[in-house]
């Protein structure tokens, strides 16, 4: 079971996908991103923006884990991908362990990297651990937290606990 889709992501690499892209001054050209590569994926679906960072940064909320022609070449695991013309980078949330991104349970809005502690940003989970080579099925029943994210086809899993947040 996929713990995470990203719908407003999926809308975004739809769209692109379709062509129907906007271009921004502050788009990274794609063609040049290369796995381990992270970025600030943002804009809206009709003018989507994603802007090379520096992975753990806090502009970044993306990594790069393949390159691929189309979204159909994308592991079936991954978060999100941004397509434009014929280049598809296939996207991870960029998790810091012991840090914080903040993610909509609605899948409306892009995942961000946020403090920990400030209680005005809600969703707020912090990534513990990220467990690898996994046997199938894939689950979260080993973090601690019993919280998480699964990726199934790459046999691995996000740790996070909920630090708080939650709109009132």
């Amino acid at each position: 079971m996929r713990a995470l889709v990203l719908a407003s992501c999926t809308a975004l690499a739809l769209t692109a996908a379709a062509g129907i892209t906007g271009c921004s001054s502050e788009t990274t050209n794609i063609s040049q991103l290369k796995v381990g590569d992270c970025l600030k994926l943002g804009g809206t679906p009709d003018r989507p923006q994603a802007t090379k960072s520096a992975c753990g940064s806090p502009a970044s909320n993306y990594r790069v884990v393949a390159v691929a022609a189309d979204r159909a070449q994308c592991p079936s695991d991954v978060d999100s991908s941004y397509s434009l013309h014929d280049n598809t980078v296939c996207l991870d949330i960029d998790w810091v362990i012991g840090g914080c991104m903040s993610v909509d349970p609605r899948h409306v809005k892009d995942p961000f990297r946020v403090d920990c502690n400030d209680a005005s940003v809600p969703h707020r989970q912090r990534a513990t651990q990220i467990l690898t080579d996994l046997d199938p099925p894939v689950s979260v029943d080993q973090c601690a937290s019993g919280l998480g994210y699964t990726y199934a086809q790459r046999r691995f899993a996000v740790c996070v606990e909920d630090v708080g947040g939650k709109p009132g």
